[in-house]
């Protein structure tokens, strides 16, 4: 048997620490706290100590995760993978991660959607690439075309139009190349960056011929 010996407010944290025969144990959340009924005095069996371990695992895992949220969007499998290379239980990230999705701090979609945007413009890929990049993130390939499509008719990104000024800017750095392999390298790579094949082959003979 152990005895809680003192709850104590855990700044830092947010969460209550829990001392254990004098010695801190776990923090957890408040309300965790109140769900497994803790109070100085009470007597902890086997079977508590092992709840009391689990919620400090979740409220680990969440806590850690909220941090790193702090500094950038992720989506929900993204970060699952990454609390777990950081130490925590697959169990313990799952659930910290589903906890965080049900207050609406995760949304795959949105991400996908901010993420088709800013990516699109700034290092000028195709739909493809932003697909697959996304799932690459572990965002669902239903969410991600979805959000793709909704993120570049949304912000009137013409693709067409981003293609060539990719093939342009391509161009410039295979000057001095003969032109077969110029054309080759420049296919390769804007297929690479995700844009449809068939418009590649029309938008690169129109680019060597400038």
């Amino acid at each position: 048997m152990a005895l809680v010996t003192g709850l104590e407010p855990e700044p830092r944290s947010g969460g209550v620490r829990v001392r254990v025969d004098r010695t801190p144990f776990a923090t957890i959340a408040a309300q965790d706290a109140a769900d497994l009924g803790l109070a100085e005095g009470c007597v902890l069996d086997e079977a508590a100590v092992a709840a009391l371990s689990a919620r400090a695992e979740i409220f680990g895992a969440r806590t850690v995760a909220l941090r790193m949220l702090s500094s950038r969007a992720l989506p929900v499998r993204d970060l699952v993978r990454r609390l777990q290379r950081k130490g925590h239980a697959p169990e313990a990230a799952q659930a910290a991660v589903q906890a965080l999705a049900g207050t609406g701090l995760l949304d795959d979609a949105e991400f996908a959607r901010h993420y088709a945007r800013t990516r699109a413009r700034q290092k000028r890929v195709g739909p493809a690439r932003l697909v697959a990049d996304l799932r690459r993130l572990g965002v669902e390939e239903r969410v991600a075309r979805q959000a793709v499509d909704e993120a570049l008719a949304a912000d009137g990104v013409d693709t067409a139009e981003l293609l060539r000024e990719a093939a342009t800017r391509k161009l410039h750095s295979l000057e001095g190349l003969p032109p077969a392999d110029r054309g080759r390298r420049l296919k390769a790579w804007l297929v690479r960056r995700g844009f449809a094949a068939g418009e590649v082959i029309a938008v690169v003979k129109e680019a060597l011929k400038g």
